[in-house]
């Protein structure tokens, strides 16, 4: 286990401005922290400053070394060629989070990369976004009641994962804590299977003939709209996101197979009242879930 003494936070480094980053920045507006931004961009790090996302930029060497806490908001590959690359800029005692919604190959990694020079690495990840992107799309609130998933491990540092912990608690959200496997399939279930139906979904709808398109066009309403909204997110982003939690996606999508197979064949068969006791049944879970948030976490769903 890294024993390195934890210092204070004082200084938190943001990696990347984009939505994540940006609006990351843009949470700890009037706290005393002082939050040193950068990416590669330095139009974006200018614009970040100008508008109080960040109190400061500069040589990304320079700010790694002066932060006690730094926050990966990259995409999951550049999270972990980032460590690799800039892991001899943290001084001993600081602590490296992420914001990547796969946790396994990122934890491993930095455990591996960090915790020999005396870094702590702990791995984090905000249940935030939408289907939006860039640092011009962020907003203060984006993290306001959001869970956030922190993975313990065998090798985590106590009082760094305790100052994560508070890292977190202290823009609003409500942190779980979680092994690194467990969070891996839950994604898949909660998050990563929504993506590639949304997918599947569009293609059904949109994808015909030229000529028909037109008319599928004014045929689609505020249901499409809502159903498919994230099929609008980055493509890279989510190939690379299922191309690193493979396996658990996997394990979901043939789970969701079986389920549109039985629904197939009630309507197949005309068993409209158990197709309608599927219907209700799909309600009572939804509803429940929406009361959940409501009451568990003041969202205005």
């Amino acid at each position: 286990m890294n024993t390195s003494e934890v210092q204070e936070i004082k200084n938190i480094a943001i990696v990347g401005l984009g939505l994540l980053g940006a609006s990351l920045g843009m949470s700890f507006r009037g706290k005393n922290i002082n939050r040193m931004g950068w990416t590669r961009r330095l139009d974006v790090c200018s614009w970040a400053v100008d508008n109080n996302v960040i109190d400061e930029s500069g040589e990304l060497e320079d700010i790694l070394s002066r932060a006690d806490l730094t926050i990966l908001c990259l995409p999951i590959p550049r999270i972990m060629d980032f460590i690799r690359s800039y892991k001899t800029c943290w001084r001993p005692g600081s602590i490296v989070t992420d914001i990547g919604s796969v946790k396994e190959v990122i934890v491993k990694c930095g455990e591996e990369e960090l915790h020999p020079l005396g870094v702590h690495f702990v791995g984090s990840h905000p249940m935030a976004g939408t289907e939006k992107t860039g640092p011009h799309a962020a907003f203060e609130q984006l993290y306001d009641n959001a869970e956030v998933f922190i993975t313990q491990t065998d090798q985590v540092n106590k009082s760094a994962f305790e100052a994560v912990v508070n890292f977190w608690e202290s823009i609003r959200t409500k942190v779980v804590q979680i092994s690194l496997k467990e969070h891996d399939i839950l994604v898949a279930h909660t998050s990563h299977i929504s993506h590639v139906l949304a997918l599947s979904l569009t293609e059904a709808v949109l994808d015909c003939p030229e000529s028909e398109r037109k008319l599928r066009f004014s045929g689609c309403a505020t249901g499409f709209r809502d159903t498919s909204r994230i099929t609008s997110s980055p493509p890279q982003m989510w190939r690379e996101i299922i191309e690193n939690n493979q396996p658990a996606v996997l394990e979901v999508v043939k789970e969701f197979e079986k389920r549109w197979s039985h629904l197939c064949e009630l309507i197949e068969n005309k068993n409209y009242d158990q197709l309608q006791a599927e219907f209700s049944k799909g309600k009572k879970l939804r509803d429940g879930w929406i009361d959940y948030k409501n009451h568990e976490h003041g969202c205005n769903w």
